[in-house]
């Protein structure tokens, strides 16, 4: 710890000798922690000598360090006197959950909520030598009381089950606490003024080809002061045209309370940000600058895009830059300890995204780190952000006040991102979610209404994006796993947009051996209360959907059991995906489906396992995702010997251009039989869905019957390909 401080000594002495304000200075390394559970126990003023050390930034948890409740940071660093009329501000860009902050034993701030980004006003407080403190709290939850119907903390599903231990119900299921200071903390000096925030949003008054950016600047000064404010946006990832502005402001005293300046950028011509399949995502670094007769006081940069995105009434479609686009996504959560994502392991995830023709994820739940963020941007993936509200919560007005501030913190400090092109509410809220009342005594049809209400409200306060208020029940597809049955998918959708659909399958075989140890691999019987099911529910597997309502058969060895779920899932995501594909604006115009992959060692809907190996459903939804896809659509429920089924066969066409004077050619098989061969010359429009053709076979025996479908362009280049199976019912069946 001595060396660390002597050489911040050196380094802040060599900045502020060689560099003027405004600088900054990260405090990430080996800080001193201490269980704070004990009330009794002051970590502000106790020695650390016996105290342990843990990484910061990091989840408590990530960094070894199994944890619940509340902990002591301890941090010190030197600093050479400062000049007059320097403000020092302690940045945090993250603390799950409640962070209370000493610095040279007077407290500062109290702050809740785990994924803002929050200043602390240093310029009273700091010396010389200084020791910072900092209490986090990072509660266990009581599942008898609150967990998780009441909850008080608003961390979505950093605290639930979708992503964490336990399973749905368990009172394991807040094992693993996310609790921690896992983004990054420094020490920002500023002369005269501090920028604390710029929010940037496109303005289309004046249309598509001169789009201007309106850019808030929030500060904070202790004089009234004049000052000259330049903002300047130049091309981040292309050789382009820059644009700028220069006007004078007077600066008002704060008194500690952040002020807004608010300006319009104009830019004429400016090159539009685009969704990958759509063009490039072309994005802007934007600087803000306060200036006075001296020079700088204080500059921040952030990275934008412009972009235009409408929901069109009547499930018409979204448009982005005014071309309409389909949009097929799926749900993503990275990992429940967000320190242990980095800008490579997002950048992996999300090619893995686009790779399988999705365009879009929704953020489930939670809000993630800011390298997810600047990922989609440069990489044109576009995303769908909740508020980090699932399920039951505290009903009282101060909870919900309280939803509201950090709501709105979400928007103003995640909302520079042009991939965010929709702000998403409370996923099924208690009042949308009549299942609750059979599992919890206290449910009742009014809980947390006005929760959503204003926290949609909140989200509606930015008009440059859609807001879908909050995620119902009746928009999660959740036929063949949890109600109904595979074929229930092929029904006209309720509603137009999808945002959950999927089932769990086993991860390939080296993947589950490093979840489930040896003993505990086959247990004596599928029954959903056979005690050896017990550690694999820890894992969130779930007998009971698995061999009960799915009718997945476990087969005889554990690669027959993988193979099993993993073609129950494909099969599912499958046909999900083209029946809702086939009936694009009529009415659907958006599908996720859920989850894309497992945040950590365990057994769950993603179609990528946690070490990030494709399950058989990852590629059964590339194929059906196809951005030109022969889809088969399987009329017939079941295919008899000697009896003709039918089929009826499509072509989707998602893309701008259409496939013209195109070869249709489709093939139905039975063993080394060709019952069907037929080919068609047609135009696939581009932004279009139409039937083919309908088709009639008949089987003959047993053996499963094949489908081959394909769409050729003119110069003979397969656009799309599609196959499907399904067994024959003999007569002695």
């Amino acid at each position: 710890m001595k060396g660390y401080v002597v050489t911040l000594l050196f380094a802040f002495s060599a900045l502020a000798g060689a560099t003027p304000t405004p600088v900054s200075w990260s405090l990430a390394g080996n800080w001193r922690v201490h269980d704070a559970n004990d009330g009794t126990f002051n970590g502000d003023t106790d020695r650390t000598t016996d105290w342990r050390t843990l990484a910061v930034p990091a989840n408590w948890y990530s960094a070894g360090y199994d944890h619940q409740g509340a902990m002591w940071y301890r941090h010190e660093f030197t600093l050479p006197a400062l000049e007059a009329d320097t403000l020092a501000t302690l940045v945090f860009d993250g603390v799950d959950y409640y962070a209370d902050v000493s610095l040279n034993g007077q407290h500062l701030t109290r702050h809740e909520g785990y994924f803002q980004r929050f200043a602390v006003d240093v310029t009273d407080s700091v010396r010389h030598r200084n020791h910072l403190a900092v209490r986090v709290d990072s509660p266990f939850e009581d599942p008898k009381t609150l967990w998780p119907l009441h909850k008080a903390l608003i961390k979505g599903v950093l605290n639930q089950h979708d992503t964490r231990p336990g399973g749905a119900w368990s009172p394991q299921g807040q094992d693993a606490n996310s609790g921690g200071i896992w983004a990054p903390v420094r020490l920002h000096l500023s002369r005269g003024a501090v920028i604390d925030e710029v929010i940037l949003r496109p303005d289309w008054q004046n249309g598509l080809q001169k789009p201007a950016l309106r850019a808030e600047i929030r500060y904070r000064t202790k004089s009234t002061r004049p000052a000259t404010l330049r903002l300047k946006a130049d091309p981040a990832n292309f050789y382009g045209q820059s644009y700028q502005l220069e006007q004078p402001v007077t600066l008002e005293a704060s008194n500690g309370k952040t002020q807004s300046l608010t300006v319009t950028l104009p830019m004429d011509g400016a090159r539009l940000w685009w969704p990958a399949s759509l063009g490039k995502a072309n994005l802007y670094q934007v600087r803000a600058r306060l200036t006075d007769n001296e020079g700088v006081m204080d500059s921040a940069n952030r990275r934008t895009g412009l972009r235009k995105v409408d929901e069109q009434p009547d499930n018409k479609g979204w448009l982005i830059n005014d071309k309409r686009l389909f949009i097929k996504g799926t749900n993503y959560i990275g990992s429940p300890w967000l320190s242990s994502m980095t800008a490579e392991k997002y950048r992996r995830d999300l090619r893995l995204v686009l790779a399988m023709n999705a365009n879009a994820i929704r953020v489930h739940g939670h809000v993630a780190n800011r390298e997810l963020y600047q990922v989609a941007d440069e990489l044109g993936l576009m995303l769908w952000q909740d508020v980090p509200l699932q399920w039951g919560y505290d009903d009282s007005a101060a909870f919900t006040d309280n939803a509201v501030r950090q709501t709105r913190e979400m928007v103003e400090q995640f909302g520079n991102a042009p991939s965010i092109i929709v702000w998403g509410g409370h996923n099924e809220p208690p009042w949308n979610s009549p299942w609750m009342e059979k599992r919890f005594p206290d449910w009742h049809k009014g809980l947390n209404r006005t929760l959503t209400e204003r926290v949609a409200d909140t989200l509606a306060e930015d008009n440059t994006r859609i807001v879908h208020r909050f995620s119902a029940v009746e928009e999660h597809y959740w036929q063949g796993w949890y109600f109904g049955v595979m074929r229930d998918l092929l029904a006209p959708a309720k509603t137009g947009i999808i945002t959950e659909f999927g089932a769990q399958a086993l991860p390939q075989l080296a993947t589950l051996e490093k979840i489930i140890p040896p003993a505990s691999r086959w247990p004596a019987t599928t029954a959903a209360d056979d005690p050896g099911w017990v550690i694999w529910k820890y894992h969130n597997f779930q007998p009971f959907q698995t061999f009960k309502f799915a009718h997945i058969p476990r087969g005889n060895t554990m690669e027959e059991f993988i193979h099993n779920t993993q073609h129950y899932q494909a099969q599912l995501v499958a046909m999900a995906a083209e029946s809702y594909r086939r009936q694009r604006y009529q009415p659907v115009t958006a599908l996720f489906q859920f989850m894309f992959v497992e945040t950590w060692p365990s057994i769950n809907w993603g179609v990528v396992d946690y070490l990030r190996q494709p399950k058989e459903g990852y590629y059964a939804l590339q194929k059906a995702y196809q951005p030109l896809l022969p889809s088969i659509e399987p009329v017939s429920a079941e295919w008899r010997s000697g009896q003709p089924a039918t089929l009826r066969l499509w072509a989707i066409n998602d893309t701008e251009t259409p496939c013209t004077d195109c070869t249709l050619k489709w093939q139905v098989t039975q063993q080394d039989q060709t019952l069907v061969a037929e080919q068609k010359q047609l135009t696939v429009e581009a932004d279009s869905g139409v039937t083919v053709a309908e088709v009639s076979a008949t089987p003959q025996g047993a053996g499963d019957v094949e489908v081959t479908y394909q769409i050729i362009d003119a110069q003979g280049k397969v656009r799309g390909e599609n196959t499907w199976q399904t067994p024959v019912v003999t007569p002695q069946q």
